[in-house]
């Protein structure tokens, strides 16, 4: 039986091909793909092995970038969306009620896959959230609160409100009654109070602390050879989520905080408004959550240490600049004794 999958998010020609069993046919999707998938190791060099690279030499590579998908599919990052022969299908469906046979040609499957990232499910299910109701709150808070801040969004009272989206007005009835939000008399407009813009500051503070520990971890490659990690080369794995879980922080919180802060909401000026009534819209923000790169890990342990042994040295190497540069402007300061 011959195998044929391609993976949403590759390019058209990168279709994974393989021969399987005569009694593949017989078996569930899912145990097919748990077989073509494997967790071990070494079950999946020999998946990679038995790949026809005479046919196409690219295979193995093709292999390579489907594996992280159902990695964390196993953790339970994504589910998987299929389609089998152009229909849709379950895991639990038999194969052969999918098989296309041809004339002189063994039985082909096709599958399509199509990974899911929930970010808010996942974030309820793990506990990071009390609620779905209470993280959408706070989202939307934390995002009402960056446009008026940000964007000087001209919020208007509520007496002068026109078609304001729900989730507008509950947010807002929010913010009012914690004191951070607030009707201006003289402009009729909302504005942040005291209490507020020292909200925004201890979220803008946390933040930046993430960043100092944890942004070297967004550029991670493992050398088995040294057994060590090396930071900042350019091809390594965006570890920063691994790192939060790792070390007992919240990632739904951080990634979150992390996008507010690197601008990705600016491109949602126009339209905000109506979008914090979208859950695809937070799955789609908070999408680095579940959607990122994954370390073994038995080697966690070994990076989060290189990591800060990293961060220090960079630091160092920091203070010793500036100490180099105040020494040469108090240098240049002296007067020429010649003159």
């Amino acid at each position: 039986m011959t195998l044929s999958v391609s993976l949403a998010g590759l390019p058209p020609y990168a279709v994974l091909q393989l021969t399987l069993p005569p009694a593949s046919a017989q078996q569930s999707i899912a145990q097919i793909l748990a077989a073509v998938f494997p967790l071990d190791a070494a079950a999946r060099q020999s998946v990679t092995d038995d790949l026809d690279t005479r046919a196409n030499p690219d295979l193995p590579d093709i292999y390579a970038a489907f594996l992280p998908v159902f990695d964390r599919c196993r953790l339970g990052l994504c589910e998987l969306n299929l389609t089998a022969a152009g229909r849709p299908a379950e895991l639990s469906d038999q194969a052969s009620r999918y098989l296309s046979t041809d004339l002189d040609a063994s039985p082909f499957l096709e599958l399509a896959i199509t990974p899911q990232y929930r970010a808010l499910d996942y974030a309820v299910a793990q506990g990071y959230a009390p609620g779905r109701a209470e993280l959408l709150a706070w989202l939307r808070e934390c995002i009402l609160l960056y446009f008026l801040d940000k964007h000087e969004y001209p919020l208007p009272g509520r007496s002068d409100a026109t078609d304001t989206p729900a989730a507008i007005t509950a947010t807002v009835d929010s913010l009012c009654r914690q004191g951070l939000l607030d009707p201006d008399a003289a402009t009729g407009l909302y504005a942040i109070t005291p209490a507020g813009r020292r909200f925004i500051g201890a979220l803008l503070a946390e933040t930046e602390s993430c960043i100092d520990r944890f942004d070297h971890f967004k550029d991670v490659l493992w050398d088995d050879d040294l057994e060590a990690a090396a930071f900042d080369t350019g091809r390594g794995l965006d570890l920063r989520a691994e790192m939060f879980v790792a070390e007992g922080l919240n990632p739904t919180r951080t990634v979150f905080l992390l996008r507010l802060y690197d601008g990705t909401l600016d491109a949602y000026t126009a339209d905000w408004p109506h979008l914090l009534e979208n859950d695809d819209f937070f799955n789609g923000i908070l999408e680095p959550v579940v959607n990122r790169d994954l370390a073994p890990a038995e080697l966690l342990t070994a990076i989060l240490e290189d990591g800060y042994t990293y961060a220090q040295d960079q630091a160092a190497a920091e203070r010793e600049r500036r100490h180099q540069e105040s020494i040469a402007r108090q240098v240049r300061a002296i007067p020429d004794a010649g003159k």
